[in-house]
C-alpha cells in the first residue's frame, strides 16, 4: 500500500467512525461513561465532565466560568468587538449578568411563555398548511428550521419580513466571531463584522418604536433605570436570542419529528391522551441533547468528582454524555431532569420557549395527522457541538 493510498483509506475509517458517531452518539458517552466522571481528552487539552452530579456541579459553581473568545481575535478582550462577546448573557458575570438578566427575564417567565402558547400553535398549523397534498415534506426545511426563527422574531419583537435577514445576519455573525469553532478566519470575521453593524442598525430602529410585550420593548421600558441595557447589550443578546433558536430549539424539535415517524404507537397515544406530550419532549432533551456540550475555564484550584483541577484548566461539560447517564442508569424520571439548557445562572434563557415549542409541535401535529412516516434516510448534521438534523424526509397522513 503506497503512502498517498494508506492516507485515503485512513481518511475514510475516520470518515466512517466520525459519521456512526453523528448517528448514535451514545457509543461515545458510554465509552467516556467507563472512564469515569472526569476525562482527561489530550487531543482536545481539556477535562471532559462526563458526569451527571459532575457537570451540575461545574454548572452552578461561580468559580467556573465561560472561556470567552480567543484573546488574539477580533473578538477578545481589548479587541474591536470584545465588548459585544462580553455583553453576551451567556459570557457576562457578576452585576452585569444580574443586571441584564432581570430586564430580559421576564419575557421568558413560564406564565410569560405559556401565555403565547396558542400564537405558538397557531403558527405551526400554518406551517402544517404549507405541506403540499401529497403529505411529503422535509422536517427540518418545512417545521423546525422556521418554526423557532418565528417564534423568536414575535418574543423578541422583530417585525415579520425581516425575520429571515436577522437569521442570516446572526449566523454570519457565529461563523466570523469564532464563538462556536475557535478562530475564524479572516474573510469570516469581515463578513461577521459587516453582518454586526448591519444588525446594530436594525436594532435601533426597533428600539425607537419597539412592538409591544417583546424584549425589545422592555429594554427600552429600561432606558434610564439601573436595569438599562446599552446598545452593545441590547444587539447581543438579540442576536443571542436568535442563535438559541436557530439551533438549540431546531435540533430539539427536529429530534421530535423523527421520533414521531420512528415510533409507530407515539402519535395515535398522544392523540388519545395515553402520553404526555410534556414528558416526550423531556425525554428527546436527554436522549438527543441539542446541544451536546458547553465550555468552562476555571478560575481558581477546584476539587470535581476527586480530580483537582487546577486554576486556567479548561473543561468541557459533555451535556450529552451528562443526560446519557441519567437515561441508561434509569435516573431520568421526573420534569427537567437534565442539563440540556444548562443549569446555574447561565442556564439557557429561553429554555422555557423551548419546551413550549416541542410541547405544542406534539399537541398540533395529533391533532393534525394520523401517522408521519419517514420516506428517506435522515442525515446528520457534521457538526460535534450541535446534536441536529440536517434533512429530515418525511411523509404526513392527514386526520
Amino acid at each position: 500500500m503506497t503512502p498517498a493510498t494508506e492516507h485515503t483509506a485512513q481518511a475514510r475509517k475516520r470518515a466512517a467512525v466520525a459519521g456512526h458517531l453523528l448517528r448514535r452518539p451514545a457509543v461515545l458517552y458510554e465509552q467516556l461513561r467507563r472512564q469515569g466522571s472526569l476525562v482527561w481528552s489530550g487531543s482536545g487539552g481539556c477535562w471532559l465532565v462526563v458526569g451527571h452530579e459532575a457537570a451540575r456541579m461545574v454548572l452552578r459553581d461561580e468559580r467556573f466560568r465561560m472561556p470567552g473568545a480567543d484573546q488574539n481575535s477580533e473578538w477578545g478582550d481589548g479587541a474591536g468587538h470584545g465588548e459585544f462577546v462580553r455583553s453576551l448573557l451567556l459570557s457576562a458575570e457578576g452585576a452585569d449578568h444580574d443586571r441584564m438578566r432581570r430586564t430580559l427575564g421576564p419575557a421568558f417567565s413560564p406564565r410569560a411563555v405559556r401565555a403565547r402558547r396558542a400564537a405558538v400553535e397557531t403558527t405551526i398549523g400554518r406551517l402544517l398548511a404549507d405541506i403540499g397534498p401529497d403529505g411529503r415534506f422535509d422536517g427540518v426545511t418545512a417545521i423546525s428550521g422556521r418554526l423557532p426563527v418565528s417564534v423568536v422574531g414575535e418574543l423578541v419583537g422583530v417585525p415579520e419580513p425581516e425575520r429571515a435577514d436577522v437569521s442570516e445576519l446572526c449566523r454570519t455573525i457565529s461563523q466570523g466571531g469564532g464563538l462556536a469553532s475557535g478562530r475564524a478566519g479572516d474573510d469570516a470575521v469581515r463578513d461577521a463584522i459587516a453582518a454586526l453593524d448591519d444588525l446594530t442598525v436594525l436594532v435601533r430602529r426597533w428600539l425607537a418604536d419597539p412592538v409591544p410585550d417583546s424584549v425589545l420593548a422592555a429594554i427600552r421600558a429600561a432606558a434610564g433605570t439601573p436595569q438599562a441595557l446599552s446598545e452593545v447589550e441590547a444587539v447581543a443578546n438579540v442576536f443571542s436570542l436568535y442563535l438559541a433558536g436557530h439551533d438549540t430549539s431546531r435540533n430539539m424539535i427536529s429530534g421530535l419529528l423523527l421520533r414521531l415517524a420512528t415510533v409507530p404507537e407515539l402519535l395515535d397515544d398522544l392523540h388519545e391522551g395515553r402520553r404526555a406530550a410534556e414528558a416526550e419532549v423531556e425525554r428527546v432533551l436527554l436522549t438527543e441533547s441539542p446541544l451536546t456540550f458547553t465550555a468552562r475555564l476555571a478560575m481558581t484550584d477546584v476539587e470535581v468528582a476527586g480530580q483537582l483541577i487546577r486554576r486556567g484548566d479548561r473543561l468541557r461539560v459533555m451535556l450529552g454524555a451528562a443526560n446519557h447517564e441519567l437515561v441508561t442508569t434509569g435516573q431520568s424520571a421526573g420534569p427537567l431532569a437534565g442539563v440540556a439548557f444548562g443549569e446555574g445562572r447561565h442556564v439557557c434563557l429561553g429554555a422555557h420557549v423551548a419546551r413550549l415549542e416541542g410541547i405544542a409541535l406534539l399537541t398540533v401535529v395529533a391533532r393534525r395527522c394520523a401517522a408521519v412516516r419517514l420516506v428517506g434516510d435522515p442525515r446528520w448534521t457534521a457538526h460535534f457541538l450541535h446534536r441536529g438534523l440536517e434533512t429530515l424526509p418525511l411523509e404526513a397522513t392527514w386526520r
